[in-house]
């Protein structure tokens, strides 16, 4: 007699987010339909409203997952025992090359991201608030060691990070990957790490 295997809720949502995520990447978002993801998972579309209340928020859990990621990415960074002016360096050329990965060489995910930015703004708010407060953990690091001059770490981090937005925000990595090559891209990044930490030196 076989016995169906009951599949947990959070499972099931994985399943939903792994199988849309692949569609995402092979078809774009914008051709990707719940009826798509369903057929995938051999259920109705019915049954993906039970999960998820739209195709936005499981758009919106997949960015999440991405988000996390970056998250662990520069938690590393910052977590490393080097001076914070290298930290900082490994920073934003570290952040620039995994944007630039995960949202460029994947045109279809860069659409993906385009629409979250459109339609979950507050959850983009905080993933940049979130790379602002590393930012400016490595800002205290280095006053205290006596390698940067006495700021305000959360206002100056906010004001770097502003400044970064053309090495960090997806739309201008994009237009700038038709201009210029990707070891010209990186030395942009790394200018702007030397012109800032020059700013915070004694």
């Amino acid at each position: 007699m076989n016995v169906r295997q009951r599949i947990s809720a959070e499972d099931m949502r994985e399943r939903i987010i792994t199988v849309a995520e692949e569609h995402f990447r092979r078809l774009g978002y914008s051709k990707t339909a719940v009826a798509d993801i369903a057929a995938a998972l051999g259920m109705s579309p019915a049954n993906i409203y039970r999960f998820f209340p739209s195709k936005n928020a499981i758009n919106n859990a997949i960015c999440a997952k991405l988000a996390e990621e970056t998250r662990a990415l520069v938690a590393e960074i910052v977590a490393r025992p080097l001076p914070a002016a290298e930290r900082l360096r490994i920073f934003f050329l570290a952040l620039h090359q995994h944007n630039r990965a995960t949202l460029i060489h994947e045109h279809r995910l860069h659409d993906m991201v385009e629409a979250a930015m459109e339609e979950n703004w507050p959850a983009i708010e905080a993933h940049c608030a979130q790379m602002e407060a590393f930012l400016a953990q490595l800002i205290r690091d280095g006053i205290a060691a006596g390698e940067f001059r006495a700021v305000d770490p959360e206002a100056f981090a906010a004001t770097a990070f502003d400044a970064g937005l053309k090495i960090f925000h997806p739309t201008m990595i994009a237009h700038c990957s038709r201009c210029s090559t990707f070891a010209e891209m990186d030395s942009s990044a790394l200018a702007l790490a030397d012109l800032i930490i020059a700013a915070l030196r004694p």
